[in-house]
């Protein structure tokens, strides 16, 4: 994508792109489509300086001239920028990753930051965190598993609480 013009807001900054490829061929068919215009779709970026930030991405939209393609239209799509619906850049997935990994970071505090939701960057984040803990390659280069000690509150079966200190356990 080219960077067309970049713009102050009061809630951040705007990043206008576009793409530049000036040939496409339907995924489906292969047959090279016919330019129809653009569109504007605008996801949420990494911070910079502190402030939000946007890209306003003016995608591609082509037609398929095959007779036999079942698909007439379509958008052009750049998962390097941004997955297909999504709301959030593929930068500022890794970024928010990243920080909640290595700097403990919450879900509130990247949104506070990203100048959106709790649900907005959840719903991005949670499903390559879900991929990420299902795969088995995350321990292969694991020899030691350290747990932490914690403290065990004893508790009466009928609901009171013990009198005693609570017990350290490991």
């Amino acid at each position: 994508v080219h960077l067309v013009a970049v713009t102050k807001i009061r809630a951040g900054l705007v990043l206008e792109v576009e793409s530049c490829d000036p040939v496409a061929g339907r995924p489906g068919c292969g047959v090279v489509a016919t330019g129809h215009g653009r569109i504007t779709v605008e996801v949420i970026d990494v911070p910079w300086a502190g402030r939000p930030v946007r890209i306003r991405w003016r995608k591609r939209r082509w037609i398929c001239r095959e007779d036999l393609c079942a698909v007439v239209s379509f958008v052009e799509q750049d998962p390097e920028v941004c997955a297909p619906w999504g709301l959030l850049s593929t930068r500022a997935i890794r970024w928010a990753i990243g920080l909640l990994r290595y700097e403990g970071a919450t879900i509130q505090g990247l949104a506070r930051q990203l100048g959106t939701t709790w649900n907005t960057v959840w719903a991005q984040v949670q499903p390559l965190l879900a991929r990420a803990a299902n795969d088995p390659a995350r321990f292969k280069n694991v020899q030691v598993l350290g747990v932490d000690e914690h403290i065990w509150h004893h508790r009466h079966p009928a609901g009171a609480v013990r009198r005693s200190s609570p017990g350290w356990w490991t």
